[in-house]
């Protein structure tokens, strides 16, 4: 898959030299920093950038985190695949999760799991943004995935070692202090019946969202004021999947006010399987234009919407949005997802097709979809996984799995349409994963 396809057009060649190292504007000014993992097996490491006022990226370095990654191992149990044409083997994306980088809600520490070792790692962010190790702990699970974090709460959640679907997992629990030590909260760990993906608050903490891909299924936990959840979920919902449709394989998680009360819950839903667990054949056009869609196709992705209501209950809203116009033909993969400051759009990544798709939200927390291409890489060949908003809310970043670049999009509110400002590279090329905004100390 990788360096296999190309069918890059002069036209694109020139477009890549042109926009792939945008300049900083004269009279920017320092917004943040933005960081992703670089999974080595051999010791896994965070490298940071520098986001000015213009959305512009400069390189601050790469920071050791005292853990290992996998490599070209992802987290499937399927060996590493030469040729590319696994799409669950070619180490491409290496965790299948959201939030396997994030911050403590002060911004001051910025928090990785390192898959490699079953450890998580809390790195100080210091004034200039670069970042030095704090402590490394167990994360509580033998293949850590993700993270989140409210007060001086941190959860992780992992994959198990059952290796039959639907697998297994883990929640477990930390308290993290004014120096950025993580320690263990007694008796937080949670175990799972499925492979999580994606895990994060509540904004009043209340409650702690986990999702579950190789089920479909979202749990909602209360948290309790020792910082333990509670023993079984309080609520639970299946991702919604109609006659005709592909399994729902939830990925991306994010999660906002709702106007009323309660929480809006976003979940990207990856469309790869079918309702038997099988891949689908790709089609000969497919084959040829689509470097990512050599040997399988799914259905195109979607997206669903959720209330979480004060009582930590799950209500479905908008079932199975598709990144499309139709259940076939669209938009492919579609797993992370971010909405914007004023919570009115969203953005989702679509890998398989190297795509960005823009939907509406309406007040009531329904969703449509505004633009099934808002971006795609010429080429058809940028791998886009995790992404996040800049610390100023008026770009958001994505990583390109197979390429080791940072694209960055400006959030247009003339046009409603994104503007790419750059791609920049730095991290692994392959094997990298997550991605997260930290606020520079004055803007914080």
């Amino acid at each position: 898959m990788i360096n296999t396809f190309k069918i890059l057009t002069f036209l694109s060649i020139f477009w890549l030299s042109g926009i792939a190292k945008a300049e900083p504007s004269p009279g920017k000014h320092p917004i943040g920093a933005v960081y992703s993992a670089t999974n080595y097996d051999s010791e896994n490491s965070l490298v940071g950038y520098l986001q000015y006022s213009d959305g512009t990226l400069e390189k601050i370095g790469e920071f050791k985190t005292g853990g290992k990654g996998t490599g070209l191992i992802e987290l499937f149990d399927i060996p590493y695949d030469e040729s590319g044409l696994n799409t669950f083997a070619d180490g491409i994306d290496p965790l299948a999760s959201a939030y396997g980088v994030w911050k403590s809600q002060d911004q001051k520490n910025v928090l990785v799991v390192n898959p490699g070792n079953a450890t998580v790692s809390s790195m100080r962010v210091q004034p200039d943004m670069s970042l030095s190790l704090t402590n490394v702990v167990a994360a509580g699970g033998p293949k850590p995935l993700a993270i989140a974090s409210h007060g001086d709460l941190v959860y992780v959640s992992s994959l198990g070692e059952k290796k039959a679907s639907p697998n297994n997992g883990f929640l477990a629990g930390f308290k993290i202090d004014d120096a950025g030590t993580l320690k263990p909260i007694p008796d937080s760990t949670r175990s799972l019946s499925a492979r999580p993906a994606s895990v994060e608050f509540t904004q009043d903490g209340k409650y702690l969202m986990s999702v579950t891909i190789t089920t479909g299924v979202i749990d909602i936990y209360a948290v309790n004021k020792d910082g333990t959840l509670s023993q079984q979920p309080i609520s639970s919902i299946d991702s919604p999947t109609s006659e005709g449709r592909f399994f729902a394989l939830p990925i991306g998680t994010d999660i906002i006010p709702a106007q009323n009360g309660g929480h809006y819950l976003f979940v990207t839903e990856t469309r790869f399987v079918t309702s038997k667990g099988e891949f689908n054949d790709a089609s000969e056009l497919e084959k040829k234009r689509y470097p990512f869609l050599s040997k399988y196709s799914g259905q195109t992705g979607s997206v669903s919407s959720y209330l979480i209501d004060e009582e930590g209950q799950l209500h479905l809203i908008s079932a199975d949005v598709l990144a499309g116009h139709a259940v076939t033909g669209g938009q492919q993969a579609t797993c992370w997802v971010v909405v914007s400051p004023e919570g009115d759009r969203m953005w989702v990544t679509s890998p398989l097709t190297s795509s960005v798709s823009a939907y509406q939200v309406y007040r009531d927390g329904n969703i449509r979809l505004s633009e099934e291409i808002d971006y795609q890489a010429p080429d058809l060949e940028k791998y886009f996984l995790d992404m996040d908003l800049s610390a100023d809310g008026r770009f958001f970043n994505v990583i390109s799995g197979n390429t080791g670049e940072i694209f960055v999009f400006e959030i247009q509110d003339q046009t409603d349409r994104v503007k790419l400002v750059g791609a920049y590279d730095g991290v692994a090329k392959i094997h990298s994963y997550g991605l997260v905004s930290v606020a520079a100390p004055l803007a914080k």
